[in-house]
């Protein structure tokens, strides 16, 4: 904990910033980044039935 608090002083709040920054990126942005992959998955299979769905009626 001393560290911490020395490297704090040492550096300013740089560090702190640049800590946060990974920690965010580490947590949220991988549960973000989770939840688009499933809209895109979603999203293709939609934009596939919509395909089929006009060649359906391109035939008729």
């Amino acid at each position: 904990m001393s560290d911490l608090i020395e490297l704090i002083v040492n550096n300013g709040i740089g560090i702190v910033c640049v800590a946060y920054l990974i920690f965010f990126n580490l947590t949220t942005m991988k549960e973000m980044n989770k939840t688009m992959q499933e809209i895109s998955t979603s999203l293709k299979l939609m934009n596939q039935d919509i395909e089929e769905i006009k060649e359906k009626l391109k035939k008729e």
